[in-house]
């Protein structure tokens, strides 16, 4: 091959590489936005698309009756405003009542707002008991004011259930001991 052949056809190919690099470019944005428009079309037929689970009144609060739901995300705030995340209309509730989280592999924790208090299978949990104690899981009742809401997990989550005392342990550490030599031993 002569060397003004050579020439010719290396600096044609550095416009091919050059297009060809362009092509590639142009495919994989391509397909990330058709990814993207198939993602977005496939979370709109799903009704409850980033939800976790759902709330469900036991009671007659306020605006809400018994069996009435709302619907948990993965994150946000429950309180009495309509912009926060799960709102209930119930005597009692603050604006901005608590803060709550699901954690894979654990389950909703919830950690009241400064100054408020909720009830945990009945149980008070404060902002400071709140990283011990503050964690639901499917079943559990959480009161906040004077509504009192079951949380329902959908399935598929993963969870555990933390250990609680039963309320028959508890009334036996309460009970009093009966003195030694007394009454009931035996020797």
């Amino acid at each position: 091959m002569k060397d003004e052949w050579y020439t010719v056809i290396a600096l044609g190919m550095r416009y091919w590489f050059a297009l060809l690099g362009v092509l590639i470019v142009w495919r994989a944005f391509h397909w990330l936005r058709r990814d993207r428009r198939e993602k977005h079309r496939r979370l709109r037929q799903l009704p409850d698309a980033g939800m976790v689970g759902e709330f469900v009144s036991l009671n007659d609060a306020g605006d809400m009756t018994v069996d009435d739901t709302l619907p948990v995300p993965r994150e946000g705030v429950l309180g009495r405003l309509y912009s926060c995340d799960v709102p209930v209309l119930s005597p009692g509730v603050a604006k901005d009542h608590l803060d709550f989280v699901f954690e894979d592999g654990l389950g909703l924790r919830v950690r009241p707002r400064h100054g408020q208090t909720c009830r945990i299978n009945g149980e008070e949990l404060t902002r400071r008991d709140a990283a011990e104690r503050g964690v639901l899981v499917h079943g559990d009742v959480l009161q906040v004011g004077e509504a009192a809401l079951r949380l329902r997990l959908f399935s598929g989550l993963k969870f555990r259930r933390p250990a609680r005392k039963a309320p028959t342990e508890e009334r036996k550490a309460k009970a009093p001991k009966a003195a030694p030599g007394k009454g009931g031993e035996r020797g």
